[in-house]
């Protein structure tokens, strides 16, 4: 679902005073991208992201979340606050 789609479920969902928890077990791009999504819905009940990862995950985005007590700092800067690292993508393409 894009972020868009994302908003409109999360307003459609709030109209019936529902609660929305989105999902992410992607990237820390995705991470950034829910946080935004999580930034204009009034009704988050919380943001999940995925602990486990590669020892070389940070290496793929130009900025990573900044995570404290459990809470990620929202992205201020243009865009979704961070864009991916071409060079770092190249090197870890996964061949089959």
């Amino acid at each position: 679902m894009g972020f868009s789609q994302g908003k409109k479920v999360g307003d459609l969902a709030e109209t019936f005073q529902f609660n929305v928890a989105p999902h992410n077990y992607y990237s820390h791009l995705s991470s950034f991208i829910s946080a935004s999504l999580c930034a204009v819905l009034p009704n988050i009940k919380i943001m999940e992201i995925d602990v486990d990862q590669v020892s070389w995950k940070d290496d793929l985005v130009t900025n990573v979340p900044e995570i404290t007590d459990g809470y990620m700092k929202t992205p201020s800067g243009i865009g979704w606050g961070t864009d991916l690292n071409e060079y770092a993508l190249k090197e870890h393409l996964w061949d089959k």
